[in-house]
């Protein structure tokens, strides 16, 4: 953090109190965090939540979508969650077990449905306490930072490229 400028130090720490304020607060917990009813685990949840959202992923990216949960682990989750009739893995090169995509079944993807709206209601509740035109502009600002952290990994990827380029 040393090669900062002084004013994105102060900026990480405002961050950080109010990191710790909202935690404070009780706030805190994903809203994709498994609700109390039922026999989920919270990765079991957050997978179902991933899947509905992309359609299907390779267990490679499932498992970073999930914070880069260790493979055996990963393949473990996918068993109970394929036991359970709630995905199925689909082959994506004939003769190669590890080239595996996970996708939702029906009876998952009906279940998928009734987490998002779990999902969407806790997020409906951190949200409810800023005024419309408040909401309003953090949805502005939250899709601008989505937007700069996509352009700042398209030059990171391609300054990566240039350099494996220059070394070969």
């Amino acid at each position: 953090m040393s090669d900062l400028s002084e004013e994105v130090r102060v900026q990480v720490a405002r961050l950080r109190h109010l990191l710790i304020d909202v935690g404070r607060r009780g706030v805190f917990s994903s809203p994709l965090a498994a609700p109390a009813e039922g026999n989920f685990e919270p990765l079991h949840f957050e997978t179902l939540w991933w899947l509905r959202a992309e359609g299907f992923l390779t267990i490679n990216l499932l498992a970073e979508r999930l914070g880069g949960i260790a493979m055996p682990r990963m393949s473990r989750l996918v068993d109970r969650l394929e036991e359970a009739e709630l995905v199925a893995r689909v082959k994506i090169m004939r003769h190669d077990r590890r080239h595996v995509s996970v996708r939702l079944t029906d009876k998952g993807r009906a279940l998928a449905e009734q987490v998002d709206g779990i999902v969407q209601e806790r997020i409906a509740r951190l949200l409810l306490p800023l005024a419309g035109e408040d909401r309003s502009a953090l949805m502005d600002l939250l899709e601008r930072w989505v937007e700069a952290l996509g352009q700042a990994t398209q030059q990171v990827d391609s300054e990566s490229l240039a350099l494996s380029a220059s070394d070969s």
